[in-house]
Formats: C-alpha cells, structure tokens, sequence
C-alpha cells in the first residue's frame, strides 16, 4: 500500500479533514494532498511520528509503510529499479541484506573497511562513490 492511500485511510477513519490534519501538524493543506496523492516523498520518521500521533496509530506500522515508499523512490532515483523491478544482481543483494542486517557499530566498522579497501583506487568514479558512501555510513 502507497503512504499516502494508508495515511488517507486512516485519517478518513478518524474523520479528521485535510485541513485539520494540515492544522495540527503546522503545515499547509496542499502539502496533506500531494502526500495523500504521492506527489512528494513519504515523510521522515519525525514527521510519521507526529502524524501518528494525531491519527492514533501505530508509529511503527505508519514508519514502515513511509520507509517502504521512501526506498522505492530513492531506488527509482538511483536507477536501481527499472520499470519497478529491482534490477540488482544476487550479489548485491545479498551484501544489502547483510549490511541492513547490522547494528550500528558494526555498519560503521563495515563502512570503515569499505573506505580503507578502496581509498587508494585510481578511479575517479569510485573515490567519488566513496567520499558520498562515507557521508551516509
């Protein structure tokens, strides 16, 4: 389900209109639509945690659905998905669901070994792969 049918759903379930939502939330009814419509991304989790609040739903349930969308989109964007479908190989598959499987420390400790694996690679393309990679690690 799109973040915005769920967030439309449960708010239509609590009879809460989209300026009212807009209201509470210290926004304008025109941004409650394009969420609703998917013409913007799905909120970040400080935001679904306001929103949840407001519709008295679950954080984690309305966090899974905004995560779920927010990585479609950045998927889309990065040109990982063609059409929808992922079109990563096995390989890197795997490696996300090992990355995504680690806590903290061991993701930063990953990221670190990553950067000292590749930080003397002769190719542009990749030292600027790694310089964005260790801003988000």
């Amino acid at each position: 389900m799109r973040f915005g049918d769920y967030m439309k759903n449960k708010r239509r379930h609590k009879n809460i209109t989209q300026e009212d939502l807009a209201r509470s939330l210290g926004v304008s009814s025109v941004f409650i639509h394009q969420l609703e419509t998917g013409k913007v991304d799905a909120p970040s989790l400080e935001r679904c945690n306001q929103i949840a609040d407001i519709l008295e739903v679950s954080i984690d349930e309305l966090w899974n659905v905004a995560k779920k969308e927010r990585l479609t989109r950045f998927m889309e964007r990065e040109g990982i998905t063609e059409n929808g479908f992922e079109v990563l190989t096995e390989g890197e598959r795997t490696l996300v669901k090992l990355y995504r499987s680690l806590d903290g420390d061991s993701r930063r400790d990953f990221g670190g070994m990553v950067y000292m694996l590749l930080r003397r690679s002769q190719d542009e393309g990749v030292q600027e792969i790694l310089e964005e990679f260790m801003k988000c690690a």
